[in-house]
């Protein structure tokens, strides 16, 4: 991985956590012992993640990639890539 994705990753694995954070309804990952999270969340589409960090989508996606099962979980549909749930960092891998 070259420094730009390294930046770029930490950029975009930050904004999918404070994104994904704010898009939750029913409870507050910051509050809620991560063993305690529903499996059900309202995922983060990369167009947000994008506008957001300032960078372009296709840029987001392939971060996403990279960080996919790593710090998020990612899914795909329609075209656009989100960002289902993030893997809290008292998870080990």
């Amino acid at each position: 991985m070259a420094p730009h994705d390294s930046t770029t990753d930490d950029v975009v694995a930050e904004a999918a956590l404070q994104l994904w954070s704010a898009a939750q309804t029913d409870f507050d990952p910051f509050e809620v012992p991560s063993q305690e999270w529903p499996k059900t969340a309202v995922p983060v589409r990369d167009a947000d993640i994008a506008v957001d960090t300032h960078l372009e989508v296709q840029d987001v996606r392939d971060a996403l990639e990279r960080l996919d099962g790593v710090k998020v979980v990612v899914g795909r549909e329609a075209g656009t890539v989100s960002v289902l749930r993030v893997i809290p960092e008292d998870v080990p891998l």
